[in-house]
């Protein structure tokens, strides 16, 4: 019985986190910093993969098919920058970590598919992409009812 009560403690802090104490905000907040490291997990491991597959390729004679893999580089760092503001206690960064991921959502979900291992790595980000996306959608809403706790005094 405590591991269902424990399930569903998780399950709500994930879907719906409570906001109604400055500390109950503040973990909610600290929701899009988890769904932000997730990103960074995968985009860094996404472009990994990506150059290792590329770098045993005997036909790869140019530099132009390692800009996908240095795009998930990239984003991995965007997205480490605003864990860490996020962390700090950032609105701006929570709503920047919720507009990256639905965008990155959108990108993701719109190639088309070839049938090779970067095309079901794709498809597969966007369904791990879903977590983020919620713990996203929480710290935003952690992230202003922490501000107006911290705008009445209560913190």
């Amino acid at each position: 019985m405590r591991f269902l009560d424990n399930l569903m403690a998780l399950l709500q802090r994930i879907f719906y986190p409570l906001t109604d104490a400055p500390d109950l905000a503040r973990q909610a907040m600290r929701n899009a910093t988890f769904g932000a490291w997730m990103m960074v997990a995968m985009h860094f491991l996404l472009g990994a993969v990506i150059l290792i597959q590329l770098s045993g390729d005997p036909r790869v004679t140019s530099g132009d098919r390692l800009i996908p893999a240095t795009l998930q580089l990239f984003f991995a760092l965007i997205y480490v920058g605003l864990a860490t503001s996020n962390w700090k206690g950032s609105r701006t960064a929570a709503v920047a970590i919720l507009v990256f991921i639905l965008f990155d959502m959108f990108v993701v979900m719109s190639r088309s598919y070839h049938g090779d291992l970067q095309s079901l790595l794709q498809r597969i980000q966007a369904i791990v992409q879903l977590v983020p996306l919620l713990l996203a959608i929480g710290g935003v809403r952690g992230a202003f009812a922490y501000a107006r706790f911290v705008k009445a005094g209560e913190v």
